[in-house]
């Protein structure tokens, strides 16, 4: 099931700065990159999934050094993908569009994801889906917002606008940077008390 905006808003508000500082760090670690490209002289990449894909991976690796290890979040890191859960409440990050839509494969989690009812495989069925999106500029060279939102299907049901911090946030790392495997993996409690979870290594 997809959350309310207001118990999004109750769940997720007190950590919109530590969001929105992880989307601009990857925004800025890739134009570093991009700088660094154009220094050595190497032509421009012709595909925005190029870039979506680079940028996707910094969030991956940013979300990763400051949630997976705070108490109060989880990370479920997979091959193609990861998710953030808070209080019984499992976010995604996605590029949006024009929408504030994401494109999806449709895999199976995708497919849940999108769809307002569906329950996320693994998970039980009290837990709330939101997505937090990001937008570029026209010309996809800089970050232009960052939201929240909730979907079924195509239709955009709720939007919460996440400030931005104002930091100019320069990468600490822009390549060679390691993640530790030891990653939580999580499986949150069926109870009806949906604040509780379990953490399980791999």
């Amino acid at each position: 099931m997809i959350s309310t905006r207001d118990e999004a808003l109750q769940v997720w508000q007190p950590h919109f700065s530590r969001i929105a500082s992880v989307v601009e760090a990857a925004w800025s670690e890739w134009k570093a990159v991009r700088a660094w490209r154009g220094e050595q002289g190497m032509n421009a990449l012709f595909y925005k999934r190029t870039v979506s894909n680079y940028i996707f991976d910094a969030i991956a690796r940013k979300a990763h050094s400051e949630f997976a290890f705070d108490a109060g979040f989880l990370m479920d890191r997979q091959a193609q993908t990861f998710k953030l859960i808070h209080q019984a409440q499992v976010a995604r990050f996605k590029k949006g569009g024009a929408s504030l839509l994401g494109s999806n494969i449709p895999t199976q989690t995708a497919m849940a994801f999108m769809e307002a009812e569906a329950i996320l495989p693994g998970l039980p069925p009290e837990t709330a889906k939101v997505e937090i999106v990001w937008k570029a500029n026209e010309l996809f060279t800089d970050l232009e917002s960052i939201h929240m939102v909730a979907r079924d299907g195509d239709d955009l049901v709720w939007e919460i606008t996440i400030p931005r911090t104002g930091a100019d946030v320069m990468p600490l790392a822009v390549a060679g940077q390691e993640i530790d495997e030891d990653v939580p993996t999580v499986t949150v409690s069926a109870k009806k008390d949906r604040k509780q979870v379990i953490t399980k290594k791999k």
